[in-house]
């Protein structure tokens, strides 16, 4: 008799679990249901961390709970600081949004210290995964005249990058502090399209770093025309792709043991690829829904199939173990910590770049964003040929029709239309 009564609670027992379970699903699937999420991506338009944010939200929706739509949306600024500060600090905390962040944001408080720029705590941040890890490389234009990493070693290399504190720009001050390179770095350029056009323009000489993923799905033909000149990579470790087994691996570099380790702290944050995360006040319950879609949307066929076409890797990392490697690096010890703080400060004034007015004929392609947003294609007034897509403000853009002044959503696909941008912001557009 007792034996029955046992099994009769253990049965009560398990069947109210299970409802909870499924009140709790329901409860998730409830709210994302009819919901209109945004993905919001730190760095400009047409660069590694835009193509991966994309694809993300492009397949990730249907493995939500409710099937919300993911609307995919750039805040650039300070290297993706911006976006960042903002999601932690400002943004609603329901689970309707997703940040993009540059990989770098993680360890930006470690790095940097007392002068971080950034206000949030990332070990209380829910980090959600990433499609592929990084190896990231530095890059040289053929008309720089640097051929080797070892040029670096004899004469100055002029390189751009994001936000002054980002990865892109400390890691040159790093490799001169701590190996004796000669990097002078120009930051401030909204992401990294436009340190390539930059480089491309002459007016730097190449990058202290660039995703390989970004090189070998966009630029891999500038590699084989020796445009692109591949100086050296760098990672938590070498990166075993055949188009790269002559590229010498940076850590190889360190005169020390040490000098090892404090490369290594810097180098392991390639680890988290194209980052995403959610606020901390996000409920729980949501933030497993949402981590648990990134895992399926990460293993989907027709994602996969997608990525390859355009040469994008895919080699996920997800949230959880993101979170454990980041424990792991904010247990450093502190001299490691306090050597790659010191190495990672300028060498100097910090330099930003002046990013010029440029004016086009171009033909207008992809509308994003209810027109917030147009790809073009097309020649500058001296005949260089431009590409790439722009902010259009309701407040700050000059839209012209047929010479009659309109409102952004007159620009159709296929206009051919006078551009006048700077950066990846629209000043005036007229088109035909």
């Amino acid at each position: 008799m007792n034996h029955i009564r046992r099994t009769g609670v253990l049965l009560a027992a398990g069947l109210a679990f299970g409802m909870a379970g499924q009140a709790r699903a329901d409860a998730v699937s409830d709210f994302y249901s009819g919901k209109r999420m945004t993905m919001l991506i730190g760095l400009s338009t047409g660069g590694g961390y835009d193509r991966y944010a994309r694809l993300t939200a492009r397949h990730m929706a249907q493995y939500i709970p409710g099937k919300p739509s993911i609307i995919p949306r750039n805040m650039t600024g300070g290297g993706s600081l911006v976006m960042a500060n903002y999601l932690y600090n400002a943004a609603p905390q329901d689970g309707t949004i997703i940040g993009a962040p540059q990989r770098g944001v993680p360890v930006e408080p470690l790095v940097a210290g007392k002068d971080s720029k950034a206000k949030l705590d990332p070990l209380k941040v829910h980090w959600i995964g990433s499609l592929a890890r990084e190896t990231s490389l530095a890059v040289a234009w053929h008309t720089s005249g640097v051929k080797s990493y070892k040029d670096l070693y004899e004469k100055e290399f002029v390189a751009g990058g994001t936000g002054a504190t980002t990865d892109s720009v400390i890691t040159g001050y790093l490799m001169t502090r701590l190996l004796g390179m000669k990097f002078r770095m120009i930051a401030g350029y909204p992401g990294g399209s436009e340190v390539n056009l930059a480089m491309q323009r002459g007016e730097v000489m190449g990058r202290a770093t660039n995703s390989w993923s970004s090189i070998k799905s966009g630029d891999f033909d500038r590699v084989k025309e020796g445009k692109l000149i591949l100086l050296y990579q760098m990672g938590a470790k070498k990166n075993n792709d055949g188009l790269l087994k002559d590229v010498p691996f940076a850590l190889d570099f360190a005169k020390d043991e040490r000098t090892r380790k404090i490369l290594f702290l810097k180098f392991a944050v390639n680890e988290f690829g194209y980052p995403y995360m959610m606020g901390p006040g996000v409920p729980k319950d949501r933030v497993a829904a949402i981590r648990a879609a990134f895992k399926q949307a990460a293993k989907d066929p027709k994602l996969i199939a997608d990525a390859n076409k355009a040469r994008m890797e895919i080699d996920p990392i997800y949230g959880e173990e993101m979170e454990q490697l980041l424990k792991d690096m904010y247990t450093t010890p502190p001299d490691i910590v306090a050597a790659l703080r010191d190495a990672s400060n300028p060498t100097g004034k910090v330099e930003m770049a002046k990013i010029p007015v440029i004016t086009a004929s171009v033909k207008i392609g992809k509308i994003r964003d209810e027109g917030r947003r147009v790809s073009f294609k097309g020649k500058d007034k001296d005949g260089n040929a431009v590409k790439g897509s722009v902010g259009i403000s309701g407040s700050k853009t000059r839209v012209t029709v047929g010479g009659q002044p309109a409102k952004r959503s007159a620009i159709k696909t296929g206009m051919a239309c006078t551009l006048v941008y700077q950066g990846r912001d629209a000043k005036q557009i007229d088109c035909k």
